[in-house]
């Protein structure tokens, strides 16, 4: 403990004043004096500017109103720098790498934070990348494999339509149609995920994704859990979508899948559209404006760090071994000009805005 009248006491609870508070609030690092016992004394402007917090609030709560998850507060006893996950006070979140030392002559302790968002996001682009590769090797592996399952069931459904295409017996003829149903949509399935695994672009066109959100759910509303509502909200006077339709139902079984995962309770799924006019600023895609749908859900949700990491690879909120996350819906995504944006909070749901640009006025005629 420190003696009366010096510039830092341990144990007054006192705001720091004195010469360290000066050399404190002209640091341009965002620092701040910590306690023997880990109370906040003082944040100088820089930390203030970076977090949006008033020091008055950390020295009466400490780190909490930063961290992005309860229980994540870095030791400030350790002198080897931690990383973690912030948030600034409009609720926008940050990656910080704190480092600690001692104060000379004192039981305190001086603590910097830099916001490291930027090389935490270049590690993890080149992790990513890492990762979709490895992804894509494993996807055209088991495309190929699976489509020389196919084409043995595809030959054998074929010979069963010569042999028994005539049969008037119902079962018969709906198994036939029913199995070639089956192996046509599994073979749209296989050459999506080739595609995927090759980088190749899709081709794309203009559609409506009104009808294809409909018709997806009427195809999908029979099969849902029990429990599990879904809502369709069309926009009307939506332009059309540059995009490819195969490949957005691909994208929206997906996500739809996912979704009521995340709802073993039962809950509410709702299919949206939207648009983005030219002018406005909260536009995706330059040019003709933006259109796109919404999957959103009243499940679960998703942590801060899941959130941060749910369009890598192999990332999943399923159990192990299971889902592939979203990366697959992402790369689909980037291969049609389009744009996967997700928000999500623990214990409020999900939701999944998929983005195209929109189709010049002529194409609508």
């Amino acid at each position: 403990m420190t003696q009366p009248g010096t510039d830092h006491g341990v144990d007054s609870g006192e705001p720091l004043t004195g010469p360290i508070r000066a050399f404190l609030d002209a640091l341009p690092t965002p620092s701040f004096v910590v306690d023997a016992r880990g109370r906040i004394r003082h944040a100088n402007p820089a930390f203030e500017r970076l977090t949006g917090h008033p020091a008055r609030a950390l020295a009466e709560r400490g780190l909490d109103p930063i961290l992005a998850t309860r229980g994540s507060a870095p030791d400030l006893s350790a002198d080897a720098p931690q990383e973690f996950l912030a948030l600034r006070s409009d609720g926008a979140s940050f990656w910080a790498s704190l480092t600690a030392g001692p104060l000379p002559e004192s039981d305190e302790r001086i603590c910097q934070m830099l916001d490291v968002t930027a090389r935490h996001e270049a590690e993890g682009a080149l992790a990513l990348s890492r990762q979709r590769e490895a992804l894509g090797l494993l996807t055209n592996s088991v495309a190929h494999e699976f489509n020389n399952f196919l084409q043995i069931l595809i030959g054998y459904i074929d010979g069963l339509k010569r042999r028994l295409g005539d049969r008037p017996e119902p079962f018969i003829q709906r198994a036939l149609i029913r199995s070639a149903d089956a192996t046509e949509r599994a073979a749209i399935l296989t050459r999506q995920l080739l595609a995927y695994s090759r980088r190749i672009a899709p081709d794309v066109r203009p559609v409506d994704l009104d009808a294809i959100v409909a018709d997806l759910a009427a195809r999908l509303a029979p099969d849902f859990p029990a429990g599990i509502r879904l809502a369709v909200n069309p926009t009307p006077g939506l332009p059309r979508a540059i995009s490819n339709p195969t490949q957005i139902e691909f994208a929206l079984r997906h996500l739809v899948a996912n979704a009521c995962e995340a709802m073993p309770a039962g809950g509410t799924l709702t299919l949206s559209t939207f648009r983005v006019d030219p002018n406005d600023r909260a536009l995706y895609q330059a040019g003709t404006g933006t259109v796109g749908i919404t999957v959103s859900d009243t499940g679960q949700g998703m942590s801060p760090e899941m959130l941060a990491r749910a369009l890598a690879p192999f990332q999943t909120s399923r159990e192990a071994g299971r889902g592939a996350g979203l990366a697959i819906v992402h790369g689909l995504m980037k291969r049609q000009n389009g744009t996967i944006t997700v928000d999500s909070r623990a214990g409020e749901g999900t939701e999944v805005r998929l983005a195209f640009p929109a189709a010049p006025d002529r194409t609508l005629h």
